[in-house]
């Protein structure tokens, strides 16, 4: 009996502070897509979406309303699922950030690279677009506001965890380098 290749696949996993646009629903179909034609290829796939429900902007929006963040998103998270049933997306599995299985499994991961020093904690701040949930340096300003959305920028800082790259080095780079080596040759073989 001949055993399927695996195939995953998955969408960013969205931020559910607003109803989904069009660019949810364009990397949405892209995925959706991807997916069906790796099972008409016989992949066994697993097409994952999914949303990210924590954030500031999450919070100020429930705030707003005046209800909880979990509350709020889960109205937003029944639009997103009712989007895709209306546009037949293919997906096999919608994660939840908020879903106990979830928080367990991230917590388990996070303990064992904590554990082996691998996560560390320390402080990051610098100049903070809410809107855009991003932080800037001050060269990538423009003109002093967020260079995507052009909105104000504000100092801010935050405790966090950081994750110790420098003791995947090696391994990084000689991964990367024989990618770039495979990308090469094919790029030889199709210039022939």
């Amino acid at each position: 009996m001949c055993q399927k290749k695996p195939f995953y696949i998955t969408t960013p996993i969205y931020y559910p502070s607003g109803n989904p646009h069009i660019g949810h629903c364009y990397t949405t179909v892209a995925c959706d897509s991807i997916a069906r034609y790796r099972r008409m290829q016989g992949y066994d796939v697993m097409f994952l979406t999914g949303t990210d429900e924590h954030g500031l902007k999450i919070e100020q929006k429930a705030a707003e309303k005046g209800v909880t963040p979990k509350e709020y998103v889960d109205e937003i998270v029944k639009t997103f699922k009712g989007l895709w049933k209306f546009m037949n997306i293919s997906y096999d599995r919608y994660i939840r950030t908020t879903d106990d299985y979830h928080i367990e499994t991230v917590q388990k991961i996070f303990k064992e690279l904590y554990d082996k020093g691998y996560i560390y904690k320390g402080e990051y701040k610098g100049k903070y677009c809410t809107p855009c949930e991003s932080f800037w340096t001050e060269s990538q300003l423009i003109d002093g506001k967020c260079p995507e959305c052009g909105r104000e920028v504000t100092e801010a800082k935050e405790e966090a965890y950081f994750f110790k790259m420098s003791s995947f080095a090696d391994r990084i780079e000689k991964s990367s380098s024989r990618k770039q080596t495979i990308y090469s040759q094919r790029q030889e073989r199709l210039s022939l």
